[in-house]
């Protein structure tokens, strides 16, 4: 299994979890919040051309100054 397909079956599993009400919202959202570290570091060591980077910045900008600016809202 690859680095995404286990990502994505984590991922899948999880909101399957919470769907059926077996985690809190909190621990929902710290898991999702472990996925997403893990995906950064795999997307960290993964060697991307220069055009693939060049499509993902925008993305990673705007999740990047959305998530700053709410962790900023909350004080942190």
């Amino acid at each position: 299994m690859s680095n995404a397909q286990a990502r994505l079956a984590h991922l899948e599993d999880l909101k399957a979890r919470r769907k059926a009400g077996e985690i809190e919202l909190v621990a929902y959202y710290k898991e999702l919040l472990q996925i997403l570290d893990d995906t950064i570091q795999h997307l960290s060591d993964e060697n991307i051309s220069e055009n693939d980077a060049k499509l993902q910045i925008p993305l990673v900008l705007v999740f990047l100054e959305e998530q700053i600016d709410k962790l900023a809202e909350r004080g942190g």
